[in-house]
């Protein structure tokens, strides 16, 4: 028994040890910052298109910043004009100075930091799948893997194909995040518009995730000017997929209006241990979430690296 027992040990300790490494990779963000954020998700403080070496230098300088946000599209890295890769970079803009592969070789150097990476098209989400997989055991930080993968409201634009898009996570990298939406309105929101999210739209992404098999941890982005004017039906998407521990993310462009009253109700409602809040400062500053939430704003804007990065600091907001 014992020279069984001798024979078994450290085959059970290696076996440890690897199911250790493998839970490393991509760990929720609610576990990477608890210390910081106490199952605040509205803590969570976000630098936003960090498209440029000189953008992605300031967001690594700021000791407040917790995840990094990132465009990914097809085109071409400043000097070398010949060769389409992923680049960081949003539409219709096709030249960086900043590739995916070296923004993940950056960024993971000191993996202090999580990263959003969106996917502006399918060809982009496909073409870096073998950058993420070089790089896949130096991902010990949240990583989320972004695009807006269904038809939202009043938008013509066309979505990442859904099921390439969940087949491609799911086989590559099955620990990250996946952050999936809805195509919506380009543009401003102005003040006077009345648009939602439906319940059909929630019904097709869940119908989506289901028929792809998907079992990671999911987080919903949905603009609050969008998600605020039908906050049940929020609720009732975060509740039918618990089983995927699911949360929002709220965001915001710019110059939408944003009644800043229902998107503090919509937060309190979902809660804030289930919701992300990515917002510009002008929307920020306005919300109220009680002492459940956060309490006060501070804001960096680098105008010299043309990047907005906003960070949430948490002490007198009442």
């Amino acid at each position: 028994m014992a020279m069984a027992l001798d024979s078994i040990l450290p085959v059970l300790f290696f076996a440890c040890l690897c199911c250790a490494s493998m839970a490393a990779l991509s760990p929720d963000p609610r576990d990477f910052f608890a210390d910081k954020i106490k199952g605040n998700l509205t803590k969570i403080t976000w630098a936003h298109a960090v498209n440029s070496k000189k953008e992605l230098a300031a967001a690594l300088a700021d000791e407040k910043i917790m995840m990094i946000e990132a465009d990914i599209s097809m085109g071409t890295v400043h000097g070398n004009p010949n060769a389409t890769v992923p680049i960081m970079v949003h539409p219709p803009a096709n030249e960086s100075d900043l590739s995916l592969a070296d923004f993940l070789n950056t960024t993971l150097k000191n993996p202090t930091r999580g990263i959003k990476l969106d996917f502006k098209t399918i060809e982009a989400f496909k073409e870096s799948l073998p950058i993420l997989k070089n790089n896949r055991d130096e991902m010990v930080v949240p990583v989320m893997l972004n695009a807006d993968i269904l038809p939202g409201p009043f938008s013509d634009d066309k979505p990442v194909n859904p099921d390439e898009f969940l087949r491609g996570a799911k086989e590559h990298f099955p620990e990250s995040i996946l952050s999936v939406g809805w195509k919506t309105q380009s543009g401003a929101l102005p003040a006077n518009f009345k648009g939602s999210y439906t319940k059909e739209h929630i019904m097709n992404m869940i119908d989506t995730l289901s028929r792809n098999n998907i079992s990671q941890t999911v987080t919903f982005p949905v603009r609050a000017a969008l998600a605020a004017n039908d906050i049940v039906v929020m609720q009732d998407l975060v509740k039918k997929t618990n089983n995927y521990k699911s949360t929002l993310t709220v965001w915001s462009a710019n110059a939408d209006f944003v009644d800043s009253q229902n998107v503090s109700t919509l937060i309190k409602t979902v809660e804030v241990e289930k919701t992300y809040v990515d917002v510009p400062e002008s929307v920020w500053k306005d919300l109220s979430l009680g002492s459940s939430a956060t309490s006060s704003l501070a804001s960096v804007t680098l105008l010299a690296a043309g990047v907005f990065i906003s960070t949430f600091g948490f002490s007198n907001f009442v």
